[in-house]
């Protein structure tokens, strides 16, 4: 068959450019988030480490005095260099069902800490997971995003002038990270969530405010410590699970209060809906579903059920963090990524699931072990991919691995 207007040029150019205004017209009348070009990001978690100590012997009740605070129940042996006099290993005593966790030092750091004959932390773990995740900022993912306890506390100084745990992140990471430009759209490249050890001898956040202050441009503060930003179509909301409380876990935060988390969550995730957002990652550092360390927070303390009636109309995946461990839920359509593989104490020990529970789908009820790790999203037109980066010190076969999530 042949058209008419293949032997009249000037019919063809206006057929031509007919088609070019029906494509503009229909491009215009997509929603925002089908405009939006392919983007990726970053999320990992729990990257604080344990007790700075560069003092030695001659230090050793100044020492014990800043420890109380971190061991309030019993002390921890500390052993000396009988050469140097600088501290060569911490003893931290038993906890619960767990045996006592030592914990060796350089240059006032631990690099390692073994507990039960395994290794829970490797200093070299947070290095790698700290310069992987440069390496994917700097090589196209557009930010970071973290699940909550970047650093250990404030009792050994709050801001980032007097801070050692906020000097060591801010010298290693912050610094090094691409500044924000005009196409990002946003004050920064890197946007945590509030941990509980961020606010740990630091009620007024001097350390998270001194060391990040463009999240007050996303409205965050010390008296309104969530926020929330949209990009490449997608929104990104941030919330704040709070301090430890007096008995077990719970959400904890005054700052604002659970209650009207969860109202402002609702108009979010609402106005995201009005808009026609369709992806729509939340952020909160105290996990809604999880079987290892604290376990998770309680349902009248979880904003699960405030998530759930939005499944059906808006694509959610959550990200937390708190128990140094790694687990996978998929529960009433909503994706859950507990991450915590990012250099903290790890947690190597599970409780059996209750009945009815969300399977956990990393792990599979096989055997934990030491491994960190972050996780890279993919934002396309084939939806949402999660590629979890891995390194296991302890596998001298396969360290270093990648693990497609949610593939089936």
């Amino acid at each position: 068959m042949t058209l008419a207007f293949e032997h009249h040029p000037r019919r063809r150019r206006k057929a031509l450019l007919l088609l070019v205004m029906l494509a503009l017209v229909c491009l215009w009348a997509l929603p925002a988030a089908a405009q939006d070009k392919e983007f990726s990001f970053v999320v990992f978690g729990d990257t604080r480490s344990e007790s700075f100590i560069a003092a030695g012997v001659w230090q050793s009740q100044q020492i014990r005095q800043m420890l109380g605070e971190r061991y309030p129940a019993a002390s921890p042996e500390l052993f000396f260099d009988p050469q140097t006099g600088q501290l060569e290993r911490l003893v931290e005593p038993a906890s619960g069902k767990e045996g006592p966790t030592t914990y060796f030092y350089r240059d006032g750091w631990p690099w390692l800490g073994v507990r039960d004959g395994q290794v829970i932390l490797r200093r070299q773990g947070l290095n790698w997971v700290l310069r992987r995740v440069l390496s994917e900022i700097k090589t196209g993912s557009a930010f970071a995003l973290h699940t909550g306890d970047v650093m250990l506390w404030g009792h050994q100084g709050q801001d980032l002038d007097h801070n050692p745990g906020w000097q060591e992140f801010n010298d290693r990471f912050l610094s090094k990270l691409p500044p924000a430009d005009a196409a990002l759209g946003l004050p920064g490249r890197f946007f945590p969530a509030l941990g509980n050890h961020e606010v740990w001898g630091d009620d007024d956040l001097a350390g998270v405010l001194s060391t990040m202050p463009y999240l007050t441009k996303l409205g965050f503060s010390k008296d309104k410590r969530i926020y929330h930003f949209d990009h490449g179509g997608c929104r990104f909301i941030f919330l704040d699970s709070g301090t430890y409380g007096p008995t077990g876990e719970g959400w904890f935060s005054n700052h604002p209060n659970f209650q009207y988390q969860m109202q402002t969550l609702t108009e979010w995730l609402n106005e995201a809906r009005e808009k026609k957002i369709r992806n729509v990652f939340v952020v909160y550092h105290k996990p809604s579903f999880c079987l290892a360390g604290h376990g998770p927070l309680p349902m009248s303390d979880n904003p699960h059920p405030y998530l759930k009636p939005f499944a059906r109309s808006l694509n959610i995946a959550v990200f937390n963090g708190h128990v140094h461990s790694t687990e996978i839920y998929y529960a009433d359509g909503i994706r859950y990524l507990l991450l915590g593989g990012g250099g903290a104490p790890q947690k190597l020990k599970a409780n059996p699931p209750p009945e009815g529970y969300p399977e956990e789908r990393y792990w599979l009820g096989q055997s934990r072990v030491e491994e960190y790790n972050y996780l890279v999203t993919k934002v396309g037109p084939r939806g949402v991919e999660f590629t979890l980066h891995r390194f296991r010190p302890g596998d001298p076969l396969k360290p270093l691995d990648q693990v497609e999530l949610y593939k089936n």
